[in-house]
């Protein structure tokens, strides 16, 4: 890995401060080159005497940063940005997202979170197979049936599993 190639590394922030993390990062982009990415959606939320339309992350305490290894160091240790990395068990270093599956995930993030379910545990191994119609065309997951509707998933692998409902008619097998 290069010192200098820049990686998506998936981070943990603090309880309910995934908002707090995103607006420090975003000031930091003036100094440091980086991008950073927090899945979220609109919900609405009954208050006493009114509804309210807010944003709410899709994940809790999950953030994506897109940057150098040396600079992802720094955003905790020189800057105080209040970051976790997910460790790579099998490397023992921060764990990196590969930019396909990134791509792929902010791809049907973008489409409509709420259709989309998540799932940190580990689902049985389908067929790999790409979307080839849709708002989804090119996406590449894996096959997964579950009471006879068919889901492509997205891992990011040590991170999360994201499923998205596609029709079988959508889907082409690759090797």
């Amino acid at each position: 890995m290069s010192e200098q190639q820049q990686h998506w590394f998936a981070a943990r922030t603090r309880d309910k401060q995934e908002f707090v993390t995103r607006d420090s990062l975003e000031k930091l982009r003036i100094n440091i080159n980086l991008e950073y990415y927090l899945p979220t959606q609109f919900v609405i939320r009954q208050l006493k005497y009114r509804r309210k339309r807010v944003e709410v992350p899709v994940i809790r305490n999950l953030i994506f940063v897109r940057a150098t290894k040396q600079d992802a160091c720094d955003l905790s240790n020189k800057y105080g940005v209040q970051l976790y990395y997910i460790k790579d068990f099998s490397t023992r270093s921060m764990l990196i997202v590969p930019d396909k599956q990134m791509e792929d995930f902010k791809q049907i993030m973008d489409l409509n979170p709420d259709n989309i379910s998540f799932d940190n545990e580990v689902l049985t191994v389908g067929s790999k197979v790409r979307v080839m119609k849709g708002n989804l065309c090119g996406v590449e997951g894996e096959l997964a049936l579950e009471a006879n509707k068919t889901y492509v998933i997205i891992r990011i692998e040590g991170v999360l599993t994201a499923s998205v409902k596609v029709a079988k008619s959508y889907l082409k097998v690759i090797s």
